[in-house]
């Protein structure tokens, strides 16, 4: 009787202490609900990332890090409870306490508090349509392979660009230490250019004269985006604040305004 107790007692504690482990151990959740991030952590979005959108955000236990977000760009960026920003999501799925900083991203300390709103990917400015790596074409494919040979398809979207329409966005990478590229495709999988994310300060001076001149009541951005054409030819696209209304215009290397939305 006293041995069976006891083995039942050995047993309870077993179980008690699995559980506790569990417990201890804690889950991660994902999320479409951009709505549980404290809006220090959505501005912070909003002013240094214009140029993407957010894919899905990762609730974390025994993290030093609360949130992470996961944006269109491949890019991750971790936040604290009260939403302040930590560094590269990535280093803290699993309670690391990294440094600060994505590789190959200069975008931060925009003091601006300006950010473009993506309602052109429907849904509101976080709600991006994403595209199934294998469902894109082989024209599309083929032509990574020839002039990208080594990378691979990390994520595709949707958007809508003036002058283009509506495009497909391409993500491509090689390895985790360089910044993947963006491709964007025509809606018929036509390649159009390259865009990189840069500082306003380093657009030509030509482009920021015309804004000067012209959006003078506007706030600009810290972030712009540079795109690369097929024939090596260079755009910019710029993105400006009034109040509550938000502008991005893309416009020529010698400051020729090309279009706006």
């Amino acid at each position: 009787m006293k041995k069976g107790m006891f083995f039942a007692l050995i047993t309870l504690v077993f179980v008690m202490g699995s559980c506790s482990k569990k417990d201890q151990k804690g889950t991660t959740s994902q999320t479409s609900q951009t709505t549980l991030l404290p809006t220090k952590a959505s501005t912070y979005v909003e002013i240094n990332y214009p140029d993407a959108t957010i894919d899905y955000v990762l609730v974390l236990a025994n993290s030093s890090a609360k949130f992470v977000v996961a944006l269109n760009t491949t890019e991750e960026l971790a936040f604290t409870s009260e939403g302040s920003f930590l560094g590269d999501g990535r280093n803290y799925h699993h309670g690391n306490q990294p440094g600060d900083s994505i590789p190959g991203d200069s975008i931060h300390g925009d003091t601006t508090h300006c950010w473009h709103h993506h309602g052109h990917h429907g849904g509101g400015p976080h709600g991006g349509h994403g595209i199934p790596a294998d469902s894109l074409s082989s024209l599309i494919k083929d032509y990574i392979a020839a002039n990208f040979a080594g990378y691979t398809i990390l994520h595709a979207d949707y958007d809508s660009l003036c002058v283009d329409g509506l495009v497909k966005e391409v993500m491509i990478g090689n390895n985790d230490s360089v910044p993947p590229i963006k491709l964007i495709f025509s809606a018929t999988d036509t390649y159009l250019f390259q865009a990189s994310r840069v500082l306003y300060s380093d657009v030509p001076q030509a482009v920021k004269d015309y804004i000067t001149a012209n959006y003078s009541s506007y706030e600009v951005c810290n972030a712009a985006e540079k795109y690369i054409l097929a024939d090596n030819s260079l755009q910019y696209m710029v993105y400006l604040r009034l109040d509550r209304s938000h502008l991005r215009l893309r416009m020529l290397a010698d400051g020729t305004l090309i279009c706006s939305q």
